[in-house]
């Protein structure tokens, strides 16, 4: 009969914490939608995150005792699920922080179970914190948090039951609040865990639709953005965008103008004009995201203008300068949403990458360019009078031989000042250093021989122009000595596995390993010679490509190149040749 008359008078209570339960979920739910709430919890792990969400947890604590029914001279609450749940989210200082703030709070509510309830409060917060650290995934299990929790209430009536007094008041308590209390809490903290659990769930699949959207986005505008950032590949940037996701309005500025816009306000919003909203001023300013939810908030200058809510993500370069903004727009007010803030930022981190990777191509062309450049301005004037002297002497000894030198000098200048391509066979290199050589026999005569070892199958492959006749001429130039009174130069080829491998040596004087240390090391503004070729091949090929150069006094030296067998990439080839052909354009 007794226990009969307890449920049936329990009944009441159980039912009034259910419904403070059912508000602490509720509020829980609606918490950790919010911006504030989802910051938080996606922090790093630093002594900062654990004292916020110390604060949080305590809040809720707070938020419990007050949802509480009073019995008996105490308080029948769901005060635990605050400090419990804090603890098995973030470990023992989470716990404690909530502990102590929803256990002091109830202690200055006064009742003779104030001591007992706070220390529990605060036992209990600790000892979930402890408990964190078994969890086998992110979040703690929601199952294994409301047995825990279960648990933990039980121990909380035996402590009020062990330190209040008088005795008979706290057995006759604990016979009224044990089971609501242990009930509530323990289901409490059970699905306050599982509206956690499910947030972040939200993330991983809010994550994975962003990355689709955005790597599917990237794939589209790669081949665009490979030709730098302008108004017509801004243009079919915000197409592919605007097409590609449901946005109302896409817009690509510079730091000083409008790039392009599509959509929605594209009557007014023209490529070329300056900014018409006061939003895309402040984020090229403050170089940080800007989020428009009204109509004011997007600032536009023109009255009837559509957009209503939009995001604006500045681009910026490495070390951290802005020299664009990607602008995403809706025409309806506050209707940006997580998803449409993380898709902005993953584009407009994308975007910054490759134009910044198209920059680095660039220089890296315009570099390679100058390079050949370098090697075209550098005929040597004692080369060219000397061969022009002979050339002289020979028209009035022997016309014939003169005429010959003649034109091998006429097609070493063709090649050297007016070569439009960048790469030719090895065949045509071949041609063009046995003509350079023609030439330098005409002053060394049998002093100088040559001899050519070329694989037939490495003919016709593609190499970069004046790649091997720097090294002859650096061989003729430098392999004489009084010691050196007839110079060898053997220039071969041949294939292994797929490196096409281009070998020159001389039995020239040769030289010490400081000295070819300082020639391969050297960082003058332009390099010629050896260490120009080095350069080019490093452009080219990036770590493609095989080069060693090996010498002694008196032992001459040996100069061996390898390059894939496919060669240098195609894009790269049409690239290099357009910045070439357009620097001569300009020329």
């Amino acid at each position: 009969m007794r226990t009969d008359f307890l449920l049936i008078s329990n009944f009441g209570l159980y039912l009034a914490l259910l419904q403070s339960l059912a508000v602490i979920v509720t509020a829980a739910f609606i918490l950790v939608q919010t911006p504030v709430t989802r910051f938080l919890f996606n922090l790093d792990k630093s002594f900062k995150k654990q004292l916020l969400l110390g604060i949080f947890f305590g809040s809720i604590s707070i938020l419990g005792t007050y949802l509480g029914e009073p019995v008996n001279g105490a308080i029948a609450n769901v005060r635990d699920i605050g400090a419990i749940t804090g603890g098995l989210f973030g470990g023992p200082l989470v716990g404690i922080i909530a502990g102590i703030i929803g256990g002091v709070h109830r202690y200055t509510l006064g009742g003779f179970t104030a001591l007992p309830c706070m220390l529990a409060t605060i036992t209990n917060g600790l000892l979930a914190g402890f408990l964190y650290k078994f969890r086998k995934e992110e979040i703690f299990s929601p199952f294994k948090g409301m047995i825990f929790s279960l648990g933990a209430e039980t121990f909380h009536m035996l402590l009020v039951l062990s330190i209040a007094k008088p005795y008979t008041a706290a057995l006759s308590l604990i016979n009224v609040i044990s089971g609501p209390m242990i009930l509530s809490n323990g289901i409490g903290v059970g699905l306050f865990l599982l509206v956690i659990k499910a947030s972040f769930k939200e993330k991983e699949i809010l994550t994975a639709i962003t990355a689709e959207k955005v790597l599917k986005i990237a794939e589209k505008t790669l081949p665009v953005l490979s030709n730098g950032l302008t108004y017509e590949t801004a243009n079919v940037t915000s197409k592919i965008i605007l097409k590609n996701t449901n946005l109302d309005a896409v817009g690509i500025t510079n730091t000083k103008k409008i790039l392009s816009f599509c959509g929605a306000g594209e009557g007014h919003h023209k490529a070329g004009d300056e900014f018409h909203t006061l939003a895309t001023k402040d984020a090229v300013k403050t170089g940080k995201i800007v989020m428009m939810y009204t109509k004011d908030q997007v600032g536009c200058n023109v009255k009837n203008c559509p957009l209503q809510s939009g995001i604006i993500v500045p681009m910026k370069s490495p070390d951290g300068e802005v020299f664009g903004v990607l602008k995403l727009y809706r025409v309806k007010r506050y209707a940006i949403s997580l998803l449409d803030r993380e898709i902005a930022k993953g584009l407009a981190d994308i975007l910054s990458t490759q134009i910044q990777l198209n920059r680095i191509e660039m220089e890296k062309k315009l570099r390679m360019v100058s390079q050949i450049n370098a090697l075209q301005a550098r005929i040597n004037p004692h080369f060219l009078f000397n061969v022009l002297n002979t050339i002289r002497y020979m028209v009035r000894k022997n016309p014939e031989e003169g005429y010959n030198l003649l034109l091998k000098l006429s097609f070493i200048l063709r090649e050297t000042i007016d070569r439009k391509t960048n790469f030719i066979t090895l065949e045509e290199e071949i041609e063009f250093i046995k003509a350079y050589v023609d030439l330098e026999k005409v002053r060394f005569g049998e002093r100088l021989e040559t001899e050519f070892d070329i694989d037939e199958c490495t003919k016709k492959i593609n190499i970069p122009s004046l790649i091997l006749q720097p090294i002859v001429e650096n061989a003729i130039k430098h392999g004489f000595s009084p010691d050196v009174k007839k110079l060898k130069i053997k220039v071969s080829s041949y294939f292994q596995f797929n490196t096409m491998y281009l070998v020159v040596f001389d039995s020239g004087k040769g030289m010490d390993k400081n000295k070819l240390k300082e020639i391969l090391n050297y960082e003058g503004g332009k390099s010629i010679g050896i260490r120009n070729v080095l350069d080019r091949l490093k452009n080219l090929y990036g770590n493609d490509y095989y080069f060693k150069v090996s010498s002694a006094p008196g032992k001459g030296m040996k100069v061996v190149i390898g390059i894939p067998r496919e060669g240098v990439k195609k894009w790269l080839l049409e690239r290099l040749s357009l910045t070439t052909k357009s620097r001569q354009e300009k020329k």
